[in-house]
């Protein structure tokens, strides 16, 4: 980065901010302190530990019989033993004497979801937690069919849903559309998504349609390359869209991100743009650059986290990451619907309900089209950390 696109940058997001306070002056609210929110990720990610791998066994002895699938695989066993001490601490918490839980363990290239999805629903399960890859998720969808045990797949929202299955993660398309709801009520209603070029299609739409079900108009999509090159002439070919724009989505977290958001927060593209949002998936570095100053972020929640963060370590040793509340969430969604509604209860038309789900990670629903729409804290980057100005809501 060159000292001239600096400096201009420096300027530029100053800028921002100011659009961004002059269009959502409304929508902040007095007394809201603000916070600095932990970066949360799409779902499972790589883990560098030498956390051993889990074995097969069972938790509990209720009459209600959960299955979970967990990978054994190398870059994912911290994050799978998470998941399970979360379901352990919420059968204890909840379900105790109610629920029972058979954890499957295996390697997510095994090829075996098919069959331990069919051997949960012989045996009798109620509700399958997991498999924890998009492409065990296709393998079930194409290899089972119903009637089967509701499935909650431990992978972030995506176009991989099926009949019956639904994910337990947000992502990036969640969180832009919390920033979009913001910027739509705050009369910023033309939106120009910007996004690295191979960005999932299906994606795209559901960003398009999650616009204009917010009340917001997409204008056009701009692509520019992921590796960072001829990121100018990309934005050159966008100009006509970038004119008729006052808001802006920023997708992408990889090496390109915090030159694209140098570049457009200069003003030399899109200079019409007031209000900018970025998404869960730029890494808190980002953050930092006065060329980001003034962007919206939404997150999850993690204020809820704390709900049972003193009980985890107490029997853990530890403090609960993201995915242990994930698999308390889980668990917590079964043993509440058992406890209200009897051994019966984990049904798909319960599981649905459009009031949803408040527990640790937070407000969330499962939506009839096998996603998941998760409510987040939307945030603006300020002096380098994330401020509150709006936060998830009581319900839906």
């Amino acid at each position: 980065m060159t000292n001239d696109v600096s400096d201009r940058a420096e300027n530029a997001g100053r800028g921002w901010l100011k659009g961004a306070v002059r269009a959502l002056a409304l929508m902040a609210c007095a007394g809201l302190a603000g916070c600095q929110a932990s970066s949360l990720g799409d779902g499972l990610q790589a883990s560098k530990s030498n956390v051993p791998a889990l074995s097969s066994s069972t938790y509990g002895n209720g009459q209600v019989l959960v299955t979970m699938l967990l990978p054994t695989d190398a870059a994912l066993r911290k994050k799978a033993a998470d998941i399970a001490d979360g379901a352990k601490l919420a059968l204890d918490d909840l379900g105790a004497g109610q629920l029972r839980i058979d954890f499957q363990a295996g390697s997510s290239t095994s090829g075996q979801a098919v069959s331990k999805v069919k051997a949960a629903a012989a045996a009798g399960a109620k509700l399958i937690i997991g498999p924890a890859t998009n492409k065990e998720v296709t393998q079930i969808i194409s290899g089972t069919s119903l009637p089967r045990p509701p499935i909650l797949a431990l992978v972030p929202n995506n176009s991989a849903g099926g009949t019956h299955i639904w994910p337990l993660y947000g992502d990036a398309i969640d969180s832009a559309l919390e920033g979009v709801g913001v910027a739509v009520a705050a009369k910023q209603k033309n939106i120009v998504v910007v996004h690295e070029a191979g960005f999932p299609a299906e994606n795209l739409l559901r960003l398009r349609e999650g616009i204009k079900l917010k009340g917001g108009n997409t204008v056009g999509f701009v692509p520019y390359p992921a590796s960072g090159i001829n990121l100018r002439a990309a934005f050159a070919k966008g100009q006509v869209v970038f004119s008729k724009a006052n808001t802006i989505v920023l997708l992408g977290g990889g090496r390109a991100i915090g030159e694209v958001i140098d570049i457009l927060a200069a003003g030399e593209f899109g200079q019409s743009i007031a209000t900018a949002i970025a998404t869960s998936l730029i890494p808190e570095d980002i953050y930092k650059r006065p060329s980001a100053q003034g962007l919206m972020v939404a997150i999850p929640s993690t204020s809820d986290v704390d709900v049972i963060a003193e009980r985890f370590k107490a029997k853990y040793g530890r403090s609960p990451s993201y995915d242990a509340a994930i698999g308390y969430d889980s668990i917590a969604i079964a043993a509440g619907l058992v406890r209200s509604g009897g051994p019966d209860a984990i049904t798909v038309e319960n599981l649905t309900s459009s009031q949803g789900f408040r527990a640790a990670t937070g407000l969330f629903r499962f939506r009839p089209d096998g996603r998941i729409e998760r409510r987040m804290i939307v945030h603006r980057i300020e002096n380098g950390s994330l401020k509150v100005i709006q936060e998830e809501g009581e319900g839906f």
